[in-house]
């Protein structure tokens, strides 16, 4: 009995060894711990390589069209909770808030439900060159403020941008307790992207204030277009314009006030094991799995 208890556990041993050959790799990593806090429009990544921007700030009247004034923030300061949400998830490391503020036009915010669908957020570039099999899973937080834009979407790009392609997200158990909701437009809504995207609306989504920290936010992406890429991107945008773009409030978007906040934007490539690998690792257990057999035999 010892016995075939040890060629098990050492066969599971074997099957363990040829699946962790097969390590993810973070592709780009922005934490902004590496960051001053301050102005920065082009956060550097913490790990890996890659480019982080706002877009759309500039572009549009929040009451006048504003200059690119993205900043990193530390989240939770001395005498400030700003950054507690109110569904009790908190972020007291660096940020990186995306938003506009005045230029010579005067006051400006940025963020409009003027903009067209995807046109406004952060884009967040990588390459996934010598992936040749596997997946690409990302990994976010995002906050929005009380009179932030409640409805957001995940698109990823295999030609730098060219086009996108929208992609579910995955919230955790304390997401959706908080009241984040994960909705699909199947295309009867023009004023709403088609497909899926989250909603931390107040009115409808139960939300704790309308204004919630999201942590652990997952999507996974099996297209093999996005493997060995070097034109490969993500972008968390605006999933709503027009009437449909409504603050955390439930309320129509103000155009003059109002930000997201993200952390822990993480691009992680996870290949599947070589079938060489895995044929050894099956060589391996037959090979354990007989002398147990024969062991036990002669006893």
């Amino acid at each position: 009995m010892k016995l075939t208890h040890l060629a098990l556990a050492t066969v599971g041993s074997a099957a363990l060894f040829t699946l962790s050959t097969a390590k993810a790799q973070t592709l780009a990593d922005w934490t902004f711990q590496s960051d001053a806090v301050a102005t920065n429009n082009n956060p550097v990544a913490d790990a890996g390589t890659g480019t982080a921007t706002s877009i759309g700030m500039d572009l549009y009247a929040t009451p006048n069209v504003g200059v690119t004034t993205d900043d990193v923030l530390v989240g939770v300061t001395s005498g400030s909770k700003s950054d507690t949400g109110a569904n009790g998830q908190a972020d007291g490391t660096n940020e990186w808030r995306v938003r506009a503020q005045a230029g010579a036009n005067g006051a400006a915010n940025g963020w409009s439900s003027a903009a067209p669908i995807g046109s406004q957020g952060a884009q967040f570039f990588t390459s996934t060159a010598g992936i040749t099999s596997g997946a690409i899973n990302i990994s976010f937080d995002w906050y929005t403020t009380t009179q932030g834009e409640a409805n957001l979407q995940l698109e990823y790009t295999t030609n730098n941008g060219a086009t996108w392609t929208n992609l579910a997200i995955t919230p955790t158990s304390a997401d959706t307790a908080g009241g984040l909701q994960v909705l699909t437009n199947n295309g009867s809504d023009a004023n709403t992207v088609t497909g899926s995207y989250l909603s931390d609306n107040l009115l409808t989504g139960g939300s704790k204030a309308g204004q919630d920290w999201f942590q652990g936010l997952t999507a996974t992406i099996t297209d093999t277009s996005a493997l060995n890429d070097s034109e490969f991107g993500i972008e968390l945008v605006n999933a709503s314009t027009g009437a449909d773009d409504v603050s955390t409030q439930g309320t129509a978007l103000n155009n003059t006030s109002g930000n997201w906040r993200f952390d822990n934007i993480d691009i992680v490539a996870t290949p599947e094991p070589s079938s060489w690998m895995l044929g050894l690792g099956a060589v391996a257990a037959f090979f354990v799995l007989r002398r147990a057999r024969r062991e036990a035999s002669r006893r």
